[in-house]
């Protein structure tokens, strides 16, 4: 019997349907830099320190993901007690806390990875069959990318600025009307 290959009928071109937005995993919530939220942190003044939940308040918003808010936010806490996080400390994290184990590890985790505060290593030494331990520890690649993107915007509007002060001096040489 012979094979032959034949097209497959449907719809050669289908149309995807429409995304819902920024995947949760990947987004990061931003108040109005007015508002209520960031008032009640002390405002953007910052001589104001923020604590632990202030900063997983934009990760995890306390408002619309309470309990990966509280979750996290103690997690954070026990990565920045401690130079290195291990299974075992997990597990006593976890049984001491009574929080879900899928949550920490399928949930949380990955995103604070994902946004850079914590750092995820596997233990260099170890059998092969085994694996390598997974050791988390705290990291500072959050502030690296938003202080980039920060400069870059302050750049850009201080340029824009700079244009346009010269462009006006370039029109009006005697400063005056």
């Amino acid at each position: 019997m012979a094979v032959t290959n034949r097209k497959k009928p449907g719809n050669p071109d289908p149309k995807l349907p429409p995304t819902r937005g920024i995947p949760a995993d990947e987004s990061m919530w931003i108040p109005r830099h007015y508002g209520k939220e960031i008032r009640e942190k002390g405002g953007l003044d910052k001589t104001v320190i923020w604590g632990v939940e202030d900063v997983t308040d934009f990760i995890f918003p306390r408002r619309y993901q309470p309990t990966y808010f509280k979750v996290a936010s103690d997690f954070l806490r026990l990565v920045l007690e401690k130079d290195a996080i291990t299974k075992r400390e997990i597990s006593e994290f976890l049984r001491e806390k009574r929080y879900s184990r899928s949550t920490l590890e399928n949930k949380i985790i990955p995103k604070l990875v994902r946004f850079g505060l914590i750092k995820r290593e596997r233990e260099l030494e170890g059998r092969l069959k085994s694996g390598r331990s997974l050791i988390l520890s705290e990291s500072l690649t959050f502030t690296n990318y938003l202080e980039r993107i920060a400069f870059a915007w302050n750049s850009l509007v201080s340029t824009a600025r700079q244009r346009k002060k010269i462009s006006t001096i370039n029109r009006d040489p005697l400063g005056g009307s």
